[in-house]
């Protein structure tokens, strides 16, 4: 069993499975996508040289036959699956609970037929199914302080601590590598908080002093890398105090370990990293 739903560009969601209108019988487009392979003829041996590999754009193609009131059931479908306008599809069956972001390419309709059947054709220029919730992962643990019975002394309570942990471990569980969303909350000076990929040994450094209240969101993801700091409500692009030997740090499918550092008030630093978990297919 599986559940099919679509959203469109409005924040509308039609549940295809359980709606009393539409019969899907068939999905194609849902296993891993095409990949193509550069490759280069070697002068003076057999085979090959792989030069680079990239997965192409998916397309997943519904088929359904209208049920209930034929013609309203039709142009419901243009509602949902509007031309030239971003929809996000949604798959759920026992062992994954994912979405994608794709666009309509056609929506095709035989109208002279007893028994009408619709085929919708979708692009998804990001190839990878994302699970619906993300991997966040903190730096820091609250430990609470507060029980009963208690009292208020002149001097206060303490009713929470914050334990900064150094070294932070990272399970991937998609298929493929994922980019990240690092935030860096300061709750004080901090000089040139650095951030390092153990396993990889490769690392993100800014050249950067943050003060109490600073927020800096590192996006490490394809397509939308960008470094930006939030003080006093104004953001700023701060892509230029990028260490020139940083890398734009990922998560690799399965264990990763990070740790972070910095020249001045590492305790004034507290990390949240944010991912999406991708799969291939379903």
């Amino acid at each position: 069993m599986y559940e099919l739903k679509v959203k469109n560009d409005k924040g509308e969601v039609l549940n295809l499975s359980t709606s009393p209108n539409y019969n899907v019988y068939k999905i194609t487009g849902l296993q891993p996508p095409t990949v193509s392979i550069n490759s280069s003829v070697n002068a003076t041996s057999d085979g090959s040289t792989v030069n680079s590999l990239r997965a192409g754009t998916r397309n997943i193609v519904l088929y359904m036959t209208l049920e209930g009131e034929v013609e309203k059931s039709r142009i419901n479908l243009y509602r949902y699956f509007p031309l030239k306008r971003n929809i996000t599809l949604y798959f759920k069956n026992g062992s994954r609970d994912v979405c994608i972001e794709a666009y309509v390419e056609v929506i095709e309709c035989d109208l002279f037929t007893n028994k009408q059947i619709a085929q919708i054709s979708l692009l998804c220029p990001q190839p990878y199914f994302k699970a619906v919730d993300d991997i966040v992962s903190y730096f820091s643990d609250i430990s609470s302080l507060f029980e009963f019975p208690f009292s208020v002394p002149a001097q206060g309570v303490e009713i929470s601590s914050i334990t900064r942990n150094l070294r932070k471990s990272i399970i991937n569980t998609g298929d493929v590598e994922s980019g990240l969303i690092i935030d860096l909350y300061a709750v004080g000076e901090v000089v040139n908080p650095i951030i390092y990929d153990v396993f990889k040994r490769t690392h993100i450094k800014l050249m950067f002093t943050l003060i109490a209240g600073d927020h800096i969101v590192i996006n490490t993801n394809a397509g939308a890398k960008s470094i930006t700091l939030i003080r006093g409500g104004i953001t700023s692009n701060i892509m230029g105090y990028m260490y020139p030997d940083s890398s734009w740090l990922t998560l690799e499918a399965g264990d990763n370990v990070f740790t972070t550092d910095c020249e001045r008030g590492a305790d004034n630093l507290q990390l949240t990293f944010t991912a999406s978990i991708l799969y291939g297919g379903v």
